[in-house]
């Protein structure tokens, strides 16, 4: 895919007309035409120029429409295949990506990550009591955007946590939503110049707890997230229980394997949990029945049980991998649960 998205203009206007001809003579040959039945496309002037033999003719009109859709079929191909081969290279992934999203409260900040030497930006939402009580200090939860997301996609999350404090089904709590890079799976690279690890854990979580009025302790400190954040979060959370009290996953990307990420990952960060840290910590995790990552959970969970991990899964009937509905369904629920922890961990 990759390849085809960087191959010139002419070879996606060849496989068009090599398409176009293929299903074409098809139809011909289906309607009981002559099989010497033949189209010539060309890209000169955009014009379409067809040729006949002998008695036959062709109507050029009547395959418009297949014409149509064949070509539109084509170009989401090619942009797709574009958009994918840009993801995966960092070189190409922007940091800072300055959004108003219009939710009170929710302001965009920026970070110079030194381990990167780039400006890192972070959406961060500040509860209303943040300003009306400038003595007290608050909680955090940091909320992981998938692959191909950004600080600024996923942050709508905010209007839900801003409606849950006012009604006062929360705590006051700050949301702070950092960009994770495209495709990082929040992991320092070995390859390139990527180190989400340290951007999140170390970086941007010190930043936090210097600039604003956090409680800096693990038990006041929490991660969520979806797809690729949600197994990040989960990840890191048993990476570093001793910064992070709990976790939270919407369709979690978690690993597949004690033998993923060359031994970084939930299987082996689990087993490192110390029998304190094992009957503390605790794991949220919401994914639909139809999603292709549902099937990474039930080893997972199964490994946690048998360590006495406490969990709570919930499965959404005939949901696919919808970040949108997984929030209408749960995503209240989710923030609930994670306001549950801080309240139990005061």
């Amino acid at each position: 895919m990759a390849a085809f998205a960087e191959s010139s203009p002419t070879l996606l206007v060849s496989l068009c007309s090599f398409g176009l001809s293929y299903c074409i003579a098809e139809t011909s040959t289906r309607r009981g035409r002559r099989s010497d039945l033949m189209l010539l496309l060309s890209c000169y002037n955009e014009r379409l120029v067809s040729v006949s033999h002998g008695r036959s003719f062709f109507n050029l009109k009547s395959y418009v429409p297949l014409m149509a859709l064949f070509l539109v079929w084509v170009s989401a191909f090619w942009i797709m295949a574009q958009a994918n081969a840009a993801d995966q290279d960092p070189n190409t992934w922007v940091w800072n990506n300055p959004k108003d999203l219009g939710i009170e409260g929710l302001q965009h900040q920026t970070l110079h990550s030194k381990s990167m030497n780039r400006q890192v930006g972070y959406q961060i939402y500040l509860p209303p009591q943040y300003k009306s009580e400038p003595r007290r200090r608050f909680p955090v939860v940091y909320f992981l955007h998938g692959a191909g997301g950004n600080e600024s996609s996923d942050a709508g999350l905010a209007a839900l946590v801003h409606t849950e404090i006012l009604a006062e089904r929360i705590r006051p709590t700050i949301y702070v939503f950092p960009n994770g890079g495209k495709r990082s799976g929040y992991r320092d690279s070995k390859e390139s110049y990527v180190r989400a690890e340290t951007l999140l854990v170390n970086e941007l979580g010190t930043a936090i707890d210097q600039e604003f009025r956090t409680i800096d302790n693990a038990s006041s400190r929490l991660l969520c997230g979806f797809s690729m954040g949600g197994g990040g979060a989960v990840r890191l959370a048993l990476k570093y229980p001793d910064r992070f009290g709990a976790a939270a996953s919407l369709a979690a990307a978690l690993d597949t394997s004690i033998d993923s990420g060359g031994g970084d990952n939930c299987y082996v960060h689990a087993s490192a949990l110390s029998e304190e840290k094992r009957n503390d910590l605790r794991l949220y995790l919401v994914v639909g029945d139809e999603d292709f990552l549902y099937p990474r959970h039930d080893p997972f969970l199964k490994f946690l049980k048998t360590l006495g991990v406490a969990y709570t899964l919930v499965v959404h009937s005939e949901v696919s991998h919808n970040l949108g509905v997984l929030s209408r369904l749960s995503a209240d629920s989710m923030i609930r649960f994670l306001d549950r922890q801080l309240q139990s961990q005061r």
